[in-house]
């Protein structure tokens, strides 16, 4: 199993500021769930059209990605039991997400 990259939620928000990371705490959050559900990481298309995206609004959620973690792939990045599922809501991926970027 490959190593995963050491991110922080510190260097993300020094990166994107809060509100970006914010942004991509949501895309980690809806792509965990992608992955899941198609057995595959999801090309942009795919996310976008698993969650009802507006082709804009999965770029934009992308893009925060990227500005805040610039150079990695979520899945060189978030653990995989970070983004299973688990019968968790959206804000409670999305703490998950953030406490394991902490650290925590």
């Amino acid at each position: 199993m490959p190593r995963r990259k050491r991110v922080t939620l510190g260097q993300m928000i020094v990166s994107g500021g809060w509100r970006e990371t914010r942004q991509a705490l949501r895309y980690v959050s809806r792509y965990g769930l992608a992955c899941q559900a198609l057995g595959h990481p999801p090309t942009i298309e795919e996310y976008r059209q698993f969650h009802g995206l507006s082709q804009a609004q999965a770029y934009r959620d992308q893009q925060s990605w990227r500005k805040c973690v610039p150079g990695f792939t979520v899945l060189e990045v978030v653990s995989s039991e970070a983004l299973a599922s688990r019968g968790l809501t959206e804000e409670e991926r999305e703490d998950l997400i953030a406490r394991e970027l902490s650290g925590g």
